[in-house]
């Protein structure tokens, strides 16, 4: 598939709404996680579905793919539905993933009736976005579904760095919490990304 080359506004706002999705995300994870702190429970993936259809768990990538990039994640610590996902969704699923030093990576796959969908789907997001506060905008990943967008957002001293992609009848999202924007930062997620979008539609 190949890297869309829209103007660049439309990269900055998709990157806004993303990280808007996931940091919502993250934080109701986080909640849960906390309470089980501690536990056996911790280690296990914690179901919080609410009978929403699932993407099936093949089509998102495994805590070894994503060690592959980040080391330091040591367990899945929920999965669900993304009930933040933009339009009408047949289906969704976002997993994370914790360190022992609470740092997170989030991957969501929200799969669609058709690409056109996905496609309107998409743009609705963007349009969503103009509300988050602190965005830097970064690169658009190179051949990375057909349209990417990327950026960063500091809350306090936490920072969330998210990659979205579109790629056929899926909508793809990478974050992660906890780390700082370097380059370095930035380069792992960019192949984090690229990997799930890969494992979400050749799954």
């Amino acid at each position: 598939m190949v890297q869309s080359t829209e103007r660049h506004g439309v990269r900055r706002r998709g990157g806004l709404t993303f990280l808007s999705i996931v940091l919502a995300g993250v934080v109701l994870a986080a909640g849960c996680g906390q309470q089980d702190s501690g536990s056996e429970a911790e280690s296990q993936p914690v179901a919080t579905t609410s009978g929403a259809n699932l993407v099936p768990p093949e089509r998102l990538l495994g805590l070894d793919v994503v060690q592959n990039y980040f080391p330091e994640m040591e367990r899945q610590t929920a999965t669900s539905e993304n009930t933040t996902a933009s339009g009408a969704p047949d289906a969704t699923r976002m997993v994370i993933y914790e360190g022992g030093d609470g740092r997170r990576v989030t991957v969501s796959v929200d799969q669609y009736a058709s690409p056109d969908a996905a496609s309107t789907a998409f743009e609705q997001a963007i349009g969503k976005s103009e509300v988050v506060q602190g965005f830097t905008p970064l690169p658009a990943p190179a051949d990375v579904g057909d349209k990417a967008f990327a950026g960063t957002v500091t809350q306090g001293a936490d920072t969330h760095i998210g990659y979205g992609a579109l790629a056929g009848e899926y909508v793809v999202g990478v974050t992660s919490a906890g780390y700082p924007a370097t380059p370095e930062n930035v380069g792992k997620l960019t192949e984090l990304t690229r990997a799930a979008v890969e494992k979400a539609t050749t799954a």
